[in-house]
């Protein structure tokens, strides 16, 4: 593979047109993580993609819980084609921006994306107005973080069950900074209803609350722990700009309906989070002096 800069279509105030992967995204070079790895790979978090375009089929419905920018949403909707339906939240309203100008940009009109937060109850809060000026990781921002000036906007927070009444349900994605618990239990009806696949971020920080929950909901669970640096990347780039920094994730199956799940590690109970991880294995070891996606407490 040639190695080369993701074309450049556009390039005005804040933002960057980039033609990538999947198609052509609306990306702020400034934020650290998913905007720069647009622009320098034309793509974020590939092992992240492919693996959920596994679990689901075409004409499938899935929820995406915490979208950005949509780097995942937009090959999740191509995938689903124009019979699936995705439901896709982000309560940042400049990211939400973004979101909707890249479904647009990619012609996706089976997405149904909502300019809100969901967690356990609905409520109004105030969370940081974000500086498009300043480099900053967007995908990391907890919804009580406030700006260093001060200045805060209203989200709205729902409850999944409130929200959403879809025909069938296949999986829900959830990557929301610590509040994977309360969109858990916001959604409990759905889940129960549908008992829909789940893939949720599981910092080490979060381990000890989710994974008693999962089992709650009757669900087993393995981790995916994809690293952020994909050497197969679409521009070919050989230098690896994230070093040793992985996505932390639960990967969570009905028990009742739960497959033979091979090349990842069954979670061992409460305690257990990669993090911690040493020997054992080679996906263990890979794992040793490795950080979190998202900066862990």
């Amino acid at each position: 593979m040639t190695e080369s800069d993701p074309p450049i279509l556009l390039e005005t105030g804040f933002y960057r047109l980039v033609e990538g992967r999947h198609g052509r995204f609306l990306i702020n070079p400034r934020d650290t993580v998913i905007g720069r790895s647009l622009a320098v790979y034309g793509e974020y978090s590939e092992e992240e993609c492919v693996v959920l375009c596994q679990i689901l089929a075409p004409g499938g419905v899935a929820i995406e819980v915490g979208t950005n920018i949509g780097a995942l949403t937009v090959p999740l909707a191509h995938h689903l084609g124009p019979d699936g339906l995705l439901y896709a939240m982000e309560p940042q309203p400049l990211i939400f921006q973004q979101l909707a100008a890249n479904l647009a940009l990619n012609d996706l009109v089976n997405v149904a994306a909502m300019n809100m937060a969901i967690g356990r109850e609905s409520a109004w809060i105030g969370m940081a107005r974000l500086d498009p000026e300043i480099e900053i990781n967007s995908g990391g921002v907890p919804l009580d973080q406030i700006s260093s000036q001060g200045e805060m906007v209203r989200v709205q927070i729902a409850r999944l069950d409130d929200v959403i009444d879809p025909p069938r349900l296949d999986l829900i994605k959830i990557d929301v900074e610590g509040m994977e618990l309360d969109v858990l239990e916001g959604g409990a009806a759905l889940i129960q209803r549908f008992r829909p696949v789940l893939y949720l971020e599981c910092n080490q920080s979060a381990s000890e609350i989710l994974i008693p929950k999962l089992a709650e909901l009757g669900y087993k669970a393995w981790w995916h722990v994809p690293p952020l640096f994909n050497p197969e990347n679409h521009a070919g780039r050989a230098e690896d700009v994230f070093p040793n920094t992985y996505s932390f994730n639960l990967l969570c199956f009905p028990e009742e309906n739960a497959p033979k799940v091979e090349g990842l590690e069954p979670v061992a109970g409460p305690s257990d989070h990669p993090i911690r991880w040493s020997g054992g294995g080679a996906a263990r070891d890979a794992l040793e002096g490795g950080e979190a996606h998202h900066p862990l407490p």
